[in-house]
């Protein structure tokens, strides 16, 4: 028995090893243009359900690199990848759907749907849930979750945000505790789950905002509109870029970097300062912020996700909706202040006043290099509720703001901040 589960052992680990590695050289040859080694390697990493690996064979069969070019087989990974939870598949398929005929898009469906058939009956003879150490019970969380629907990343058994954030929203889709931990009982659960008992989208919400970056420009498809300060994008994002310790000397409160906790209320200070043309006169109490916006009717109850890396502090970011013509007037905006207290404030801003109505009193301290994931909602009764990484940290009801809102607006008061997604939906 005891050289049966060491057996099992080595070979699950061996293949969380060998999946892991087959993805990281197929990117590698895919960067030096070696399609055809990447193809193979993309291939049998696809095979074992990385979402990734599929969403890669979709672009190599879609361009003809290292293959003939096939959009039918294009179609097929790409709809594999979106079905396990892929953010950029489902959008490049539909791209795609636009120049294929309704007979090459079935033949692309039935592949997919062939595909699945084989995958599920090759997945029958699963390890036994007892015999599996910690990062075998990450690989087979995250392989279900991805077969859910739910974007778990990789099957590499690495628990990361993106796994942890997979668990929190299939926590709450099946109204069970969120805690966003793997163990075996979450395990039992999701092998326990079929795909048509999580819960649908709402088809009767409509996506207002929808954006990725992944197209290198930000003024298009949506278009984004700067008004002020730098952006670009890079391959992570959207990104900006403003220098905490440039500030003002005119600034009585004598505002520092070294004093992280009035970063936060300088934002709040300088929104203030912008509600109307007459005092434009008065010096800000720091260098100008990098400010954009676009355009995304949303109706008065909204859904926001957002994805956001955070690299220095201290510093300040602020995301929100506005109504009317004016980005920078009524509205509200979520505020988060890196390595100060409070660490988010939401701030309503209406008839040229800025008020407080909910913040966070704790720390947040999100520059570790990795990207945080922002869930915001509002409901028809005004009740709002922000989550960070899963984790609850807003909760109220306001409903001052009646009116649907116009767009979206980001402003960097001081900070490198990248914003890598966005979806907005009422």
């Amino acid at each position: 028995m005891i050289i049966k589960t060491l057996a099992l052992t080595l070979l699950l680990l061996g293949s969380v090893g060998l999946a892991s590695a087959d993805f990281n050289d197929a990117m590698r040859h895919f960067e030096q243009q070696e399609y055809r080694q990447a193809l193979q390697q993309f291939s049998d990493a696809a095979k074992r359900g990385d979402a990734d690996a599929q969403y890669m064979l979709g672009r190599l069969h879609a361009a003809g690199n290292g293959t003939t070019q096939d959009f039918v087989q294009a179609h097929k990974w790409y709809n594999l990848a979106a079905s396990r939870g892929h953010r950029h598949a489902a959008g490049a398929r539909d791209a795609l759907a636009e120049r294929m005929t309704s007979s090459q898009i079935a033949r692309a469906q039935q592949a997919a749907r062939e595909w699945r058939q084989q995958d599920a009956a090759g997945s029958q003879s699963r390890p036994d849930i007892d015999s599996l150490s910690d990062q075998e019970t990450v690989v087979e969380i995250q392989r279900e979750l991805n077969r859910l629907g739910y974007d778990a990343g990789p099957t590499d058994g690495a628990m990361g945000s993106r796994t942890r954030n997979a668990i929190y929203h299939y926590q709450a889709d099946m109204g069970i505790s969120q805690n966003g931990r793997a163990s075996s009982d979450l395990l039992q659960r999701l092998r326990q789950t079929e795909t048509d008992e999580v819960a649908a989208p709402d088809t009767s919400s409509e996506v207002a905002l929808r954006d990725n970056f992944s197209d290198g420009d930000y003024r298009r498809n949506p278009a984004w509109t700067v008004l002020s300060g730098n952006f670009e994008v890079n391959q992570n994002g959207l990104r900006s870029i403003v220098d905490t310790q440039q500030v003002t000397d005119r600034d009585s409160r004598g505002l520092s970097s070294d004093r992280p906790e009035e970063i936060g209320l300088a934002v709040l200070g300088m929104i203030l300062d912008q509600r109307s043309n007459d005092r434009q006169d008065e010096a800000p109490a720091a260098v100008e912020p990098a400010e954009i916006f676009v355009n995304a009717p949303v109706d008065n109850t909204f859904r926001m996700e957002l994805d956001f890396a955070s690299q220095q502090r201290p510093g300040s970011l602020a995301v929100g909706l506005f109504q009317g013509n004016r980005p920078q007037g009524t509205g509200y905006r979520l505020i988060y202040s890196a390595g100060a207290q409070p660490g988010l404030s939401l701030i309503r801003l209406f008839s040229g006043n800025a008020e407080v109505v909910a913040r966070h009193d704790g720390r947040l301290d999100l520059e570790d290099g990795q990207f945080h994931g922002i869930v915001w909602t509002r409901d028809r009764n005004g009740q709002m509720q922000v989550r960070v990484d899963g984790r609850n940290l807003l909760s109220v009801q306001d409903n001052s703001l009646r009116d649907p809102f116009q767009g979206f607006v980001m402003a960097n008061h001081g900070g490198d901040y990248t914003l890598r997604r966005i979806r907005l939906e009422d």
